[in-house]
């Protein structure tokens, strides 16, 4: 398994009730919609449980791109085929200057 962060620029939308969501943004010129989960410390702020941070209205997400971090598990196993699993790490709240910068560990 191996596992590495990126930050993203796109257009955010969440379900907070069941932990989803959904990205568009662009890679090399294309569009491309990621979906996962959000990580659970995440998902205590859009539900306003999480003393440490602050609430996040989820509902606001979507109304002007954002700068996200998704972290991108490959899942490698004997006799099937690959897949890739992608958790909503972070919602930058700063501008949405930064283009897409990757971080690599192997676990």
């Amino acid at each position: 398994m191996e596992e590495h962060g990126t930050e993203y620029v796109g257009t955010l939308f969440v379900l907070p009730a069941s932990r989803a969501f959904e990205l568009h943004t662009t890679l090399h010129g294309l569009p491309v919609t990621l979906t996962g989960t959000i990580a659970q410390h995440l998902a205590a702020q859009f539900a306003g449980t999480d003393a440490v941070g602050g609430h996040i209205d989820a509902r606001q997400l979507s109304a002007q791109p954002r700068r996200v971090e998704i972290l991108t598990r490959d899942h490698h196993e004997r006799h099937h085929a690959s897949r890739k699993v992608h958790f909503l790490m972070r919602v930058f709240d700063a501008g949405v200057q930064a283009a897409a910068q990757e971080t690599t560990t192997s676990v």
